[in-house]
C-alpha cells in the first residue's frame, strides 16, 4: 500500500500534467485561431526565389497594405475598368482616357448635342480626342469614318482606334472607340455613354469595320 505522503506526491504530479495538458490544448486553439483570421487577409506573391540546383522554393509575399505592394493596383480607374472590360488591372495604363470616360460616362444620348446635358456619338468622340489625344476630328461618324486609315482586322485594333457600326442601311451611322478585350466606348442611343462589347451580337451584325487616327 501506497503511504499517505507518496499518494500527495502522486497526486500533485497529476494535476500539473493535466494543467500542462489544458494549456497545449489552449495553445493550440488559440494558434488555430489566429491562423484562421490571418487567412482571410489576401497575400500576393512578389518573389520566387530558387536555392542553387536544389528544389526549394522561397516565397515571399505582402498585405495589401505593405508598403512594397504595388500602390497602382489599387487605382480606382483601374479597379473598376479592369472589372467591367474583365481584364487585369495593370492593363489600364491611360489614366486621361480613363479619367475622361468616368467623367463623361453615363451622360445622356441626344442627336446633335454636344456637352453633358447630351451628346451625339460622333461628338463624344470628337471631344474624347480633342481632350485625351489632342486631335481635332471631324464633326460626324461618316465623315470621321472617310477620314482614318481603315483597319478591317478586329485583331489588330489598338486602344483609341474609331469602330464604326451601319444600324440605319448602308451608311456609317454609329462610332464608338476602341479600349481593351473588344471592349468599347460611345455614346449608346439607349444608355448614354457606356461600354459594351464588340462580341455581342447587336453589336456584331451592325460592325462595318475599324479605323485607325494619325495622333502624332
Amino acid at each position: 500500500m501506497l503511504t499517505f505522503k507518496l499518494k500527495k506526491h502522486l497526486l500533485a504530479l497529476g494535476i500539473a500534467a493535466s494543467a500542462i495538458f489544458t494549456a497545449c490544448s489552449s495553445s493550440h486553439k488559440m494558434a488555430d485561431n489566429g491562423a484562421s483570421r490571418k487567412s482571410k487577409s489576401p497575400k500576393f506573391i512578389d518573389d520566387i526565389t530558387l536555392s542553387g540546383n536544389s528544389n526549394s522554393v522561397t516565397l515571399r509575399s505582402h498585405d495589401k497594405k505593405d508598403a512594397a505592394y504595388d500602390p497602382s493596383i489599387t487605382n480606382t480607374l483601374q479597379v473598376k475598368y479592369a472589372d467591367l472590360m474583365q481584364v487585369v488591372p495593370n492593363a489600364i495604363t491611360n489614366f486621361s482616357l480613363y479619367s475622361f470616360i468616368d467623367e463623361w460616362y453615363g451622360t445622356p444620348y441626344h442627336l446633335g448635342g454636344t456637352d453633358k446635358s447630351g451628346i451625339d456619338c460622333s461628338a463624344f468622340v470628337q471631344r474624347l480626342y480633342e481632350r485625351v489625344f489632342n486631335v481635332n476630328l471631324v464633326r460626324t461618324a461618316f465623315e470621321q469614318f472617310n477620314n482614318c486609315r481603315l483597319v478591317w482586322d478586329s485583331g489588330q485594333l489598338k486602344e483609341g482606334d474609331l469602330v464604326f457600326f451601319k444600324i440605319h442601311g448602308r451608311r456609317i451611322s454609329h462610332v464608338g472607340i476602341y479600349l481593351l478585350n473588344n471592349f468599347f466606348v460611345h455614346a449608346s442611343v439607349s444608355q448614354g455613354v457606356m461600354i459594351s462589347s464588340l462580341n455581342d451580337k447587336y453589336w456584331q451584325r451592325y460592325y462595318a469595320g475599324a479605323g485607325q487616327i494619325p495622333r502624332g
